[in-house]
């Protein structure tokens, strides 16, 4: 025999024996494979090729030292719950900036950061020249109408009596209907400058009683539109404004916004009307009820988020604009109309990036299953494919059986 053919002879039985040593041992009883197990395709062809072992052993006083505990995967109905993020925001329905539609300067105030005010409570006075024309307007064009409308009762007896002519009587109308829209033009005017139906009642009092000036001369009462509390003031007694500038800002924190982020795969298990309780680190003990009265309809490009708004009863006033809290959501169980499989969420472990189980095929023997894994709640994850009906998972001391895994792909390495 030549040098080489021994060689060749020696190579083959090296790799046979290398081969043998990083395999288990045979199984006498099992059957003999098929031409077709000799070459693993996909997924496990890839897990092996990367040298990761598909099962590890351990001994009962390993089990016992590690403290493996299992679960039985079954169907079930979670009581779902989504626990989401995010931030206490102003319901915005009840937060007012106040200020004057004509320019002046601040009077008084009478309230202070923090007071609570009631509805109609006065908030700012304030004094305007621009308002006191407005007022003599009303005041002139309202004794003008009060003399046109008796001129023109007059002209309506004597056309009657034959003793004006009929132009003279359209005249005199003309005259008293023209009045009579310049004093509505005024009252318009004064309600666009913020003056309350009573108070252009008033003038109209006082002019008819012949008076040429208001009472008030040209001061204005802001007054608060709901019950809340000033949470700003922007300006000081005696300072001028323009027009349209806030002067203080007022909120009702009897009920908030909670302003959340839930990801594209929640979407389904979110509607409007559904009830959340918001808990925040400042009140631990604490719950706040609410629900959920808006879900945005586009997708954050950059965190693959939507926005969900919910309104929370806060009649104490402890949660304020800013907060982070924590929202869970309860997601009605018929969300799907279905069980599903589920298994604790210390049955999840990271593999080389991906997420496994590891289930008992034997007494002492364990093998990995990847996993595609779908909403968590109350501890448990659904678990859409990777496991069946009646296997045994390792929930406690899985994290043992994950540091063997990686030992065996190591020496499996070298």
């Amino acid at each position: 025999m030549s040098t080489r053919v021994v060689y060749r002879c020696f190579a083959v039985i090296l790799a046979g024996t290398l081969l043998g040593c990083g395999r288990k041992a045979a199984d006498p009883s099992a059957p003999e494979a098929s031409p077709h197990d000799a070459e693993p395709k996909g997924e496990a062809a890839e897990e092996r090729r990367e040298g990761m072992p598909e099962s590890v052993s351990l001994t009962s006083a390993a089990i016992a030292e590690a403290g493996i505990g299992t679960w039985t995967v079954k169907p079930v109905n979670l009581a779902h719950l989504l626990v989401l993020t995010g931030t206490v925001g102003h319901d915005e329905n009840k937060l007012l900036q106040v200020g004057a539609n004509v320019r002046g300067r601040v009077v008084s105030i009478p309230v202070d950061l923090g007071t609570r005010v009631g509805k109609g409570d006065v908030l700012v006075r304030i004094e305007s020249v621009e308002l006191g024309r407005a007022r003599g307007e009303l005041i002139r064009e309202v004794s003008s109408l009060r003399v046109a409308s008796r001129v023109y009762e007059r002209a309506k007896t004597l056309v009657d009596a034959k003793a004006i002519s009929a132009g003279e009587f359209q005249a005199r109308e003309g005259d008293y209907l023209s009045k009579k829209a310049a004093v509505e033009a005024a009252e318009r005017t004064l309600h666009l400058l913020g003056e309350s139906q009573e108070q252009v009642d008033r003038l109209r009092v006082q002019a008819e009683a012949g008076a040429h000036s208001t009472e008030d001369g040209a001061t204005l009462p802001l007054r608060a539109p709901f019950a809340g509390r000033v949470i700003d003031r922007k300006v000081t007694p005696g300072a001028l404004f323009e027009a349209l500038q806030p002067l203080v800002t007022l909120a009702d924190l009897s009920a908030v916004w909670v302003f959340m982020q839930a990801y594209e795969k929640d979407l389904a298990l979110l509607r409007e009307g559904v009830a959340v309780t918001i808990r925040t680190e400042a009140y631990p003990q604490e719950a706040f009820k609410g629900k959920v009265d808006f879900l945005g309809s586009v997708v954050d490009p950059g965190t693959r988020t939507v926005r969900v708004r919910a309104t929370v009863a806060n009649r104490d006033e402890k949660l304020r604009p800013g907060m982070f809290v924590k929202a869970q959501v309860d997601v009605p169980q018929s969300y799907e109309g279905k069980t599903v499989l589920a298994v604790p969420q210390s049955a999840l472990q990271t593999l080389e990036g991906r997420t496994v189980v590891f289930v008992q095929t034997q007494p002492g023997a364990f093998g990995r299953r990847l996993v595609e894994t779908g909403h968590s709640f109350e501890g448990f994850t659904e678990v859409y494919s990777g496991i069946k009906d009646g296997d045994v998972v390792v929930t406690e001391g899985s994290f043992v059986l994950k540091s063997e895994f990686a030992k065996s792909s190591l020496a499996d390495e070298h």
